[in-house]
């Protein structure tokens, strides 16, 4: 995915910083700056990550499933979304626009989905208290519950808590925590571990997830 290989090349501006703030360690108030605009920046682009990899996962889905071969669950979730759209809009137009993708999701006869996007749950990342718990639920929007529930990831996204802990009292409080260099380089492996761990997944189950072999 396109996604996976701009985190990993973007990810070395937050590494030119991490170089400023090495660079400035004898001078306190530059190191913390340094390291302050460099944990900001890791975060984003984590998010802009997670946003980017969802939607382009989203539009793989939709492009290759039928109404035959979309999961259930997934079917369940689209269902779900489209009829509290249908509701929110105030649009008769937009409404059977809705209408029309429920109908298309749940016909007899096998065809593409590829234009029930409209009902589809959203792809954004809200970042917040609990960072964690925004990213199951993310995941697990798009049919990948089981992939978000392995240890490996389980184990990343308890560290990202963390990252995310750090940026909101950046961006909320103007605080200047008392994180190093080295520090910021765990939470960029740990992202970089956590990217890995979904590339290689999707790649296994691109049967079910994208019903491609």
């Amino acid at each position: 995915m396109e996604c996976i290989d701009r985190i990993r090349t973007n990810i070395d501006e937050v590494n030119v910083l991490i170089d400023y703030a090495k660079s400035n360690i004898g001078e306190l108030s530059k190191y913390q700056l340094f390291n302050k605009v460099a944990i900001v920046l890791l975060s984003t682009k984590l998010e802009v990550f997670l946003e980017e990899f969802i939607e382009e996962h989203i539009q793989r889905q939709l492009k290759n499933h039928t109404t035959k071969t979309f999961p259930q669950n997934l079917k369940e979730k689209y269902f779900d979304n489209g009829i509290i759209l249908i509701y929110e809009r105030k649009k008769r137009s937009e409404k059977e626009k809705l209408f029309n993708s429920l109908i298309t999701l749940y016909s007899n006869e096998e065809m593409l989905i590829s234009e029930i996007k409209n009902i589809c749950p959203s792809n954004k990342f809200n970042y917040g208290k609990h960072g964690q718990k925004e990213i199951e639920s993310l995941f697990s929007n798009h049919g990948l519950e089981n992939l978000i529930k392995k240890q490996p990831i389980q184990e990343c996204l308890n560290q990202m808590n963390s990252l995310i802990a750090i940026r909101n009292n950046v961006i909320h409080q103007d605080a200047t925590p008392s994180l190093t260099h080295n520090t910021i380089e765990a939470h960029i492996k740990n992202i970089l571990d956590f990217v890995t761990i979904v590339e290689n997944d999707i790649t296994e189950n691109q049967q079910l997830y994208y019903n491609q072999t």
